[in-house]
């Protein structure tokens, strides 16, 4: 299936690379006079640049300050790298400290021999280049020698834009005097490098003040201070141009262009609809910037990051969900999810700004659709005139329906059944949920894999599913319970089902599954939110089940869990009737799941009270676990937490909503031997101490939200954040939300402290909700 998919991609790339090479033959000719293949970059220009003044003190002091040998800018295409590496270029004090400087773009396609030339000719002073000389790489590479042999000499060369780690690395290698100085949309090109002392730099987004700033200056320049109308409807569009520079000068371009720049009515129709036609055109202007990005990609990396675009404009995509649409998709391996999405990260083309999720820009979402429809690869259906037009859903493989609505309406339903649409083998309903049934032309695709219609709700289970032989990935919500006829889908791996209502029962249990469920030996995936799953039968046996999500307490018995003996994935979800004051046990036979990795449980309705008992007592975990989550008022004290510190592989471990109570929590040296992100949301925690410098010593992410009690954050986090600048895979990140001041003063204190030797190494991000107010 994953070789389908990257042939269906390569079949057309091989086609447009030809005529792509046709078209860079004719242009070697115009641009012989050119030093080095150059982007063109609406966002780059030399201007005075609006915003990242801190981040450009940052790296004026790098450049002049600091010992690092080579200093990086990464960052998503248009987001400002070239515009403020320019600006240190050009400042003062970088331009005075270096006595030789060279800045040159160098593009996804670049000749090393072209480089060199570029970067002589600017250190050479005098001497000159006959045009049109040929240069060897050795004779290049010797002339510039004999530009840098004054002892006294400091050399600084800029390359911007860069695509591979032998660029720079040859540079490093070549000429140990220089300092080189990278811009790079490829975060890997830094990691992968054989030195040590890089100062990597990640180039944030503009904030709200700096982008309103900077669609303001290109809108009116120098003119006068626009209305008070006109600046809220301007704040709201800057808004939705989510903080990249290069969205903003766009639509500033647009909108200068305007003849109702200046007008209130117009703007606010603009800032309303994220689908206008100004950020629609500015988007199209920025696909030539934009498309590098995508183009980088092999051809299974780019089939992957075409379906993120299945999922509307600027979503959260939860990375759960995610992973098992690529997998039953054929797209990416389970095991190789993380890999994956990494490398998407990690090229500037996709963003995670949340543990759990991942999205999409606007702008590439935008060229992602683009790049979908144009391949084939899915359709989306967004408005009336998408379905009207039925030669573009003719011999499509995949519907994306983002506006459930449009089921209801009878000429669409029409268009739809009318068009040959046999060819479809996923339909994917990602729009917002909608309350209200609406009919899906079931009975016309037969030959149906995947059917995702989670936020379409179902009065009742539609027959017509279990006659989709083909069907592997069933996603509902429903209203009645699931027919015994389901055991007909023997294909099916993937069941997901989701109540319209929650109702608690007097007994806190639901269950709408059949008893037929525990036949369907190819499931490995079930999700049933609340529900309680019916008593096997004594000779039933799913081996291939590895997910189990979101089912009653009362389903973890040991009778259940001993016919699954491979399940990976473990989530409980407990639904407190108004009675239940007994202590549950779904905790007491986990550790039969010897294979158990994930395990997460949920009070859905917690007791909001300053006392409460422990209403599901720990036990015995498996060894195997490597996440656990605890959501809800569980109320264990902290000095139960060594259950769950002695487990040898645990790697991540989240805690919200008061799961643990206390004033106190010491973590000694053997504790957490493999943890690496850990979660505290919302708990009455005030002193967390470590027992020496060892403890936590593989943490690689903390976030602390809500934690308002808390007075400090233990300094012995920082013992080895010296020894980053030699361990350049141990950056770490440090999350504080509506956190105690004195919390925040606290690590404000070590960042300081560290500052001199790895702050481009340890990430800090805190959020206080005053700043939105």
């Amino acid at each position: 299936m994953k070789d389908a998919y990257g042939h269906e991609l390569s079949n057309f790339l091989s086609e447009e690379e030809e005529e792509d090479d046709d078209d860079d033959d004719d242009d070697d000719d115009d641009d012989d006079d050119d030093d080095v293949i150059h982007l063109s970059r609406p966002g780059g220009d030399e201007s005075e640049m609006v915003g990242l003044s801190d981040q450009f003190i940052h790296t004026r002091n790098s450049l002049t300050t600091r010992s690092f040998k080579v200093t990086a800018f990464f960052g998503m295409a248009g987001i400002g790298k070239t515009s403020l590496a320019k600006k240190v270029f050009r400042d003062p004090l970088v331009s005075n400290h270096f006595t030789k400087r060279a800045f040159v773009t160098v593009g996804l396609n670049y000749k090393l021999e072209r480089v060199l030339l570029r970067i002589l000719k600017q250190v050479m002073g005098d001497m000159v280049i006959t045009e049109g000389q040929e240069l060897s790489l050795d004779r290049l590479r010797e002339m510039i020698h004999q530009c840098l042999k004054k002892n006294d000499d400091k050399f600084l060369v800029v390359l911007d834009d860069v695509w591979n780690e032998k660029l720079w690395s040859y540079l490093v290698d070549s000429f140990p005097r220089i300092k080189v100085f990278v811009t790079t949309r490829v975060k890997e090109i830094m990691d992968s490098c054989p030195f040590y002392d890089i100062a990597l730099i990640n180039i944030r987004f503009l904030d709200k003040k700096e982008s309103w700033d900077l669609l303001r200056k290109k809108v009116f320049g120098n003119e006068s201070k626009c209305s008070y109308e006109l600046e809220e409807a301007g704040k709201k569009i800057a808004e939705r141009c989510e903080g990249l520079p290069l969205t903003i000068v766009t639509v500033a371009e647009i909108l200068s262009r305007s003849d109702d720049k200046k007008t209130a009515k117009y703007w606010n129709k603009i800032a309303a609809n994220v689908r206008h036609s100004v950020f629609v055109d500015a988007y199209d202007q920025m696909h030539k910037v934009l498309y590098p990005s995508y183009e980088y990609l092999n051809q299974e990396l780019k089939a992957c990051f075409l379906y993120m675009g299945v999922f509307p404009q600027t979503y959260e995509i939860p990375s759960s969900k995610l992973k098992e649409m690529w997998v039953v998709e054929g797209l990416c391996p389970g095991n190789e999810f993380d890999f994956t999405l990494r490398h998407l990260r990690f090229s500037s083309i996709v963003l995670v700004r949340k543990t759990t999720t991942c999205c999409l820009s606007s702008p590439i979402w935008h060229m992602c659709n683009k790049e979908a429809t144009k391949i084939k690869f899915f359709r989306g259906l967004d408005i009336l005139d998408d379905i009207l037009a039925k030669e573009d859903l003719k011999s499509q493989h995949r519907l994306c329906v983002r506006n459930n609505v449009l089921f209801g309406i009878e000429d669409i339903y029409d268009s739809m059944t009318s068009v040959e649409i046999s060819t479809v083998r996923s339909l994917l309903c990602t729009g917002p949920y909608h309350q209200y049934p609406v009919p899906i032309c079931l009975e016309y695709l037969r030959l149906l894999r995947i059917l995702d219609a989670l936020n379409v709700r179902f009065y009742e289970f539609p027959m017509e599913v279990v006659n989709i032989a083909q069907l592997v990935y069933l996603a509902l919500t429903l209203d009645e319970n699931i027919p015994p006829s389901i055991f007909k889908l023997w294909n099916l791996q993937y069941l997901i089902v989701h109540p319209h209502l929650s109702i608690v029962e007097p007994d806190g249990i639901s269950s709408y599954l059949p008893m037929e469920i525990w036949d369907m030996k190819f499931l490995n995936h079930l999700q049933v939110v609340g529900g309680k799953l019916p008593i096997p039968r004594e000779n039933s046996l799913l081996e291939n089940f590895s997910t189990l999500l979101d089912v009653s307490p009362q389903s973890c018995t040991e009778y259940n869990l001993t016919r699954i003996p491979n399940l990976k994935k473990l989530g409980i979800r407990i639904e407190l009737g108004p009675n239940d004051t007994e202590p549950l046990t779904c905790f007491d036979h986990i550790s039969h799941l010897t294979k158990l990795e994930t395990l997460e449980c949920v009070i859905a309705n917690p007791r909001i009270t300053s006392e409460v008992g422990v209403l599901v007592p720990l036990s015995i975990f498996p060894s195997s676990l490597e996440k656990l989550t605890l959501t809800g008022n569980f109320g264990y004290p902290w000095e139960e937490m060594s259950m769950i510190s002695s487990l040898p592989n645990l790697r991540e471990l989240i805690l919200q909503c008061y799961a643990f109570r206390g004033p106190k929590w010491r973590v000694e040296r053997d504790e957490f031997p493999r943890l690496r992100v850990l979660s505290i949301e919302e708990t009455d925690i005030v002193q967390w101490t470590f027992g020496d410098r060892q403890c936590l010593k593989n943490l690689d992410t903390l976030s602390m939200k809500h934690c308002y009690r808390l007075q400090e954050i233990p300094h012995e986090l920082g013992r080895d954040y010296r020894e980053m600048h030699i361990r350049k895979e141990s950056s770490r990140k440090i999350e504080l939300v509506d956190c105690n001041p004195a919390a925040l003063a606290c690590v404000n204190k070590l960042v300081k402290a560290l500052s001199r030797v790895a702050s481009s190494r340890l990430v800090l991000d805190i959020h206080s909700s005053w700043d939105d107010a």
